[in-house]
């Protein structure tokens, strides 16, 4: 018998994430959308601003908003978040799809390895010693090193690589060509060349941490690279080897974190952001556009620039760079009438 599943009405909704509903409470919700692309029985999401405009002509059944007038006939769902309520709400509207637990006939599992309960894909590799939890999805292609160790419920996209003994935890997400435990960058110089030094650690990855496509976590030199739980790493982010990072981080696309650096809990890095090697980086810190860290940063520090500095004396020397070419008139006027009076002319004409 096929379970009866109750339906999201806006009055269920906005009870789920604590918003305020105006308008019909008993509305039927089975689908999101757009401002500009949602239908009658879907919910969108408003953060203001430039999303005004859209709100004005939505079709959509509900919006979550925090302020803003709805067309007729749309149910407001007044949330002081909206983007979170409705991150929420789609998580349960729009549910992942996960397969049955198997392995594929074109997979490879070791005799050795440990599946029982995941579903392993076409053409991954699951080599000698590894633990994959049950509930987890290797997909298409994706590699698992010896003894690697991976929890429950993850879902590792096509191409993402464990290596060797790295460890993974539960409900961790590796977009396509993620790579846990690649080797750091370790080369001294020599007269010969660069000589390799070995990376014998490992990269470990707490509970719900996720890696975006083609971003890089190396293993360490000796002990251990570590992501803390709940960090999301973006698309192009690299975490050298021996990093460790707190937990519920932020790092945004083509982040950059060097050797040996600390980063805090809830540290914020936006894009092209870096923190240089043996840094430490106090919780809930926060990396504006390019902000380039090389020296330890306090807690709760906003930062631009680069080399970084306090985020507000940043701001002004941006703003201080646009009024340059007037100064530079004003000390030509200036270094003008000083040359005339040196002359002896007087105080020549503005």
């Amino acid at each position: 018998m096929t379970e009866r599943r109750e339906p999201w009405t806006t009055a269920r909704i906005a009870l789920w994430v604590g918003a305020t509903c105006e308008g019909p409470q008993d509305r039927i919700i089975d689908g999101v959308g757009s401002l500009s692309g949602a239908g009658p029985s879907d919910l969108s999401f408003c953060t203001g601003g430039r999303w005004l405009e859209p709100l004005s002509r939505t079709r959509a059944g509900a919006v979550l908003l925090g302020e803003g007038a709805v067309p007729e006939g749309v149910v407001a769902l007044r949330h002081e978040n909206p983007r979170q309520a409705y991150a929420q709400v789609a998580e349960r509207l729009v549910p992942l799809r996960w397969p049955e637990p198997g392995v594929h006939p074109q997979a490879f599992v070791h005799p050795t390895a440990q599946v029982e309960g995941a579903t392993i894909g076409p053409f991954a590799v699951v080599e000698a010693g590894a633990r994959v939890g049950a509930g987890t999805w290797l997909m298409a292609q994706a590699f698992v090193g010896r003894r690697a160790v991976i929890g429950e419920r993850c879902r590792i996209h096509p191409h993402a690589v464990v290596m060797d003994r790295c460890e993974v935890g539960d409900r961790v997400w590796l977009q396509p060509g993620a790579v846990v435990g690649g080797d750091g960058f370790g080369h001294v110089p020599a007269p010969d060349g660069p000589v390799r030094v070995p990376q014998l650690g490992i990269a470990v990855l707490e509970d719900d941490v996720e890696v975006g496509a083609n971003a890089c976590v190396d293993r360490a030199a000796l002990d251990e690279t570590r992501i803390g739980r709940g960090t999301r790493l973006d698309n192009l982010v690299q975490v050298a080897h021996g990093v460790h990072i707190g937990a519920s981080c932020l790092l945004a696309a083509f982040a950059g974190v060097a050797g040996g650096s600390r980063l805090g809990n809830r540290v914020v890095m936006a894009g092209r952001t870096a923190v240089v090697d043996g840094v430490d980086v106090g919780d809930d810190a926060v990396f504006a556009g390019l902000a380039s860290a090389h020296r330890d940063v306090p807690p709760g520090t906003r930062l631009g620039g680069s080399p970084a500095r306090p985020y507000r004396h940043w701001l002004r020397e941006v703003a201080a760079l646009h009024q340059l070419p007037g100064w530079a008139r004003t000390l030509w006027r200036l270094e003008r009438r000083v040359e005339a009076l040196e002359r002896g002319e007087g105080q020549p004409p503005t």
